[in-house]
């Protein structure tokens, strides 16, 4: 009593303030605890479930279940009932049989159950089952972004995605109105779809106006594609994937940095290892096509493989170049054409040079080379032929060991053996040719025909006539036996054959020196008669003496001197 008796009067200012303190404390209360929901509420699609009619909460989570997949949405707060719930600061996460998926919005909507809107900008993360980040993406912008309806994916703004693993890695730009099923397949109807490819390989960029991409991108079609490569370009109605192979579908049109254009019977491009790029595209009846200065060139073949290396052609291969207004064509059952490092190609094939296997032929116009195997440098337009070299042409053919030069200019190492079309033939240890003049050296280099023999350390064909411009040893038929001919120089031609410059010819039991001499040949191609002039003289049993010209006779054994002769002959009476 003696505690009541201190308390202050009722009408005391204290009641009241102490008064008001309790009734702001219990409304403070009211508004703070009405205003938080203890624990997670979930949601089960198809199983009921259900949140108080105008709820209003923060930090929780809801979750749909639809078939194996398992979507939780995290928030911090809440708005709505069940048929129309609002959601901010949203952090999802899409669980799947074979990865995860990790969403940030700022705020989304459930306007029934199964179906989520989310609002941009929403970042997106794909994960494998033991957390690996497989891939990363974001939806820019304002406004409704990203859909998902019971399991499929709805797209209502563009995505920009990164895969930093498996077969599809590299950059994808994907148009609003892209979609994810409920089984992973991407689809869009309408494009374009941009997927730019991470470094190392073959292909840059592709864009597609419609697709249809299983899961991980396995399997599944591209339509109308366009594709941006190390070397050029390519576009073809259709490429279809499947876990091995990317197949291009016909009619396939591709342009080349070097001006190639042209289109194949269809492709493939064989699928590297999950992270790696693509090395190699594959095309069959491949034909392509450039312009050059000179005319157009143009190259075909039954299958074609590009690669960072370069090109392989290989099946019936025809390569066909313009040459001073003729065609320099090259068939082969292999051709490779190395433009940077890489293994498809040989180690020792160098950058810029191109081959030719499988014993090509080289041919212009009448004229052809072949050998097991050609060498191009394609900057120089020169080439290397590997022995045994074959060579033909109007004026004849040959063998060589090895080869190189230009359709205008070649030198072929021996032994040559080379055999003229109108008779003769021709041996030594190299050959030039250009144009139609072929010229033969070695020590000695021959030319041989029935009945006769010449040699010299140089032999030169120039039209119908062989010319020794570096000395002459010749060994002729006659009726009386054989005759032998040296001189500093000769020329041989249809009829005859003419040397000059310390010219010593010896037939049986005679012999003749003079600066100049010219044997006439007949039937049989024996030496009919014999013309020497200058400083002739005459030696044996057709007399002796010096003159100026002189004319023998071979079948008759008759000398006919001319002009200043100094001497003396046994003559035959009248």
């Amino acid at each position: 009593m003696s505690f009541l008796r201190s308390l202050p009067a009722t009408r005391s200012p204290v009641w009241t303030l102490l008064g008001s303190l309790v009734l702001l404390g219990t409304l403070g209360a009211t508004f703070l605890f009405s205003g938080r929901r203890v624990g997670p509420t979930a949601i089960t699609h198809g199983q009921g479930g259900s949140v108080t009619p105008g709820a209003f909460g923060s930090l929780g989570t809801l979750t749909e279940r639809m078939g194996e997949s398992r979507f939780d949405l995290h928030y911090a707060r809440i708005r709505g009932e069940e048929r129309d719930l609002s959601l901010e600061e949203v952090r999802g996460r899409l669980t799947e049989s074979q990865a995860s998926w990790e969403l940030d919005a700022p705020s989304a909507r459930r306007a029934e159950q199964g179906i989520w809107a989310m609002d941009a900008p929403v970042a997106i993360r794909g994960l494998d089952l033991g957390g690996r980040v497989l891939g990363q993406g974001e939806i820019l912008g304002e406004g409704e972004a990203l859909r998902w309806e019971k399991g499929v994916w709805r797209g209502l703004a563009p995505l920009t995605w990164e895969s930093t693993e498996g077969r599809g890695k590299g950059r994808w730009h994907l148009p609003a109105g892209w979609r994810r099923d409920s089984e992973g397949v991407l689809l869009v109807d309408h494009g374009p779809v941009v997927w730019e490819a991470a470094p190392g390989g073959s292909i840059l960029r592709l864009e597609s106006q419609r697709l249809s991409l299983g899961p991980a991108f396995l399997t599944g079609r591209m339509y109308e594609v366009r594709a941006q490569l190390t070397e050029g370009r390519l576009q073809a109605p259709m490429a279809e994937f499947t876990p091995d192979r990317v197949r291009w579908a016909a009619p396939l049109h591709f342009d080349h940095m070097e001006g190639w254009s042209g289109e194949a019977d269809g492709g493939n491009a064989p699928r590297p290892a999950p992270g790696a790029g693509v090395e190699r595209l594959e095309f069959m009846k491949f034909r392509g096509s450039r312009a050059t200065p000179a005319g157009p060139e143009r190259i075909q073949a039954e299958g074609a493989r590009w690669t960072p290396a370069g090109f392989r052609l290989e099946g019936s291969v025809a390569w066909d170049q313009p040459l001073e207004g003729q065609r320099l064509k090259l068939q082969a059952p292999v051709v490779l054409m190395r433009e940077g490092p890489g293994e498809d190609l040989p180690a020792d094939l160098p950058v810029g040079i191109g081959r030719a296997e499988g014993h090509p032929v080289l041919s212009w116009g009448s004229r052809s080379l072949t050998g097991p195997r050609m060498e191009a440098d394609r900057a120089r337009r020169t080439w290397t032929i590997q022995g045994p070299v074959l060579g033909r042409a109007e004026e004849g053919t040959f063998q060589a060991r090895s080869g190189s030069g230009n359709p205008s200019a070649w030198s072929f190492e021996g032994p040559v053996t080379l055999s003229l079309s109108k008779g003769g033939e021709l041996r030594g240890l190299r050959l030039a040719w250009e144009g139609t003049t072929w010229t033969m050296t070695g020590r000695p280099a021959t030319w041989s025909r029935l009945r006769e023999r010449l040699s010299g350390h140089r032999i030169v064909r120039r039209g119908e006539n062989i010319l020794f411009p570096e000395g002459l040893s010749a060994a002729l038929s006659t009726s009386e036996g054989d005759l032998s001919l040296q001189a500093d120089r000769g020329e041989r031609s249809e009829g005859s054959l003419l040397v000059e410059g310390h010219v010593d010819c010896q037939g049986r039991g005679w012999r003749l020196r003079a600066d100049r001499l010219r044997a006439e040949l007949g039937p049989g191609r024996t030496v009919l008669k014999v013309q020497a002039k200058g400083r002739v003289s005459l030696q044996g049993n057709l007399g002796e003496g010096r003159g100026d010209s002189l004319e023998l006779e071979i079948a008759g054994r008759k000398v006919n001197w001319s002009g200043r002769v100094h001497g003396y002959a046994e003559t035959q009476p009248w």
